[in-house]
């Protein structure tokens, strides 16, 4: 008789959380969903790809970070300014954006061959220059290691310490990792975690004076976060467990591309220790700093990114 007693309750329980989910989903694709006209799409053998493409003359391919929303819109304050120079394309990378949610696990090496296979089928042109934001670096540097002639130089934005990235995925993160995969806890756990108080807290909204530029992009990263259904949730658990690290300290004093660095002057971690970790093992790149600006010198000072980006060009 107490089992039937918890049925109801337990049933309207569920069905509340299902209709929550579904409203959260549905609600941020109606906020961003005008914008995907503008996109190109790119049948890619592991999901459509959806990219955006403008401007002539030398190649320029936009790569965003793989932070939970992050897209191309990150780069929309330096595009029309980039165009004028070069052709520039910039891609939501699979799991991300526009682009398809594929169910799969996402690692290092798949967007290593994406950015491959992008280059070649797309842009279809050889000493492709790219700039990258975050954690994207990884896979552009890789990628530049592995095919000599495709891209010419990298301009990392904001990159993260190399001990970081070089982390492989834990017992804790196997289980976290299923657990977000499942497919009723999982939905629950990760709206949970890309709440709006979530992101406000990781992009420390209420903890510093916040460049007010900055802050209609941290929406639109929440409602991307939200947007199309559950399949989001696959890309964000390989992500955040560890799974798209790669070890760069093997590739980076093999490399023989003109690599650069770009940083905001306020960004959150020490500058110049993170500068050293690169150029003690590559002494030959070189670095930038962005004033008036945190970890998106991109978006909070884009007249003066642009600025270095064309010095470092045509260096």
């Amino acid at each position: 008789m107490n089992k039937k007693h918890w049925i109801i309750p337990l049933a309207i329980t569920g069905f509340s959380i299902h209709l929550f989910n579904n409203r959260l989903f549905n609600n941020a694709k109606e906020k961003i969903q005008h914008k995907e006209k503008n996109y190109k799409a790119y049948a890619w053998k592991f999901g459509t790809i959806h990219y955006r493409q403008t401007g002539s003359g030398s190649p320029l391919l936009l790569i965003h970070d793989t932070f939970s929303g992050a897209s191309s819109v990150e780069y929309e304050r330096i595009i029309q300014q980039l165009s004028k120079k070069h052709e520039v394309f910039a891609l939501d990378l699979l799991g991300f954006g526009f682009s398809e949610k594929a169910n799969i696990t996402y690692t290092g090496y798949l967007y290593v061959q994406l950015i491959h296979d992008f280059i070649v089928e797309v842009i279809r042109q050889t000493h492709v220059d790219i700039i990258t934001s975050g954690n994207s670096h990884i896979f552009a540097l890789f990628a530049s290691y592995q095919t000599n002639d495709l891209i010419r130089k990298c301009i990392m934005i904001s990159p993260p310490g190399l001990g970081k990235i070089a982390l492989n995925p834990s017992k804790k993160n196997y289980t976290l990792k299923y657990l977000l995969e499942s497919p009723y806890i999982g939905t629950t756990l990760y709206n949970l975690l890309n709440s709006q108080f979530m992101f406000n807290r990781q992009f420390g909204v209420s903890d510093k004076p916040m460049n007010k530029v900055l802050l209609p992009y941290i929406e639109q990263f929440y409602y991307n976060a939200h947007n199309e259904d559950s399949r989001i949730r696959y890309a964000y658990a390989s992500s955040i467990c560890n799974y798209l690290n790669l070890d760069l300290r093997n590739i980076l004093d093999k490399s023989d591309h003109c690599l650069y660095i770009i940083n905001g002057s306020q960004r959150d971690d020490d500058i110049k220790a993170l500068e050293v970790q690169y150029t003690h093992i590559n002494p030959s790149i070189e670095c930038a700093t962005i004033k008036h600006s945190t970890n998106f010198p991109h978006i909070e000072n884009p007249y003066a990114t642009c600025d270095t980006i064309e010095l470092f060009l045509h260096d």
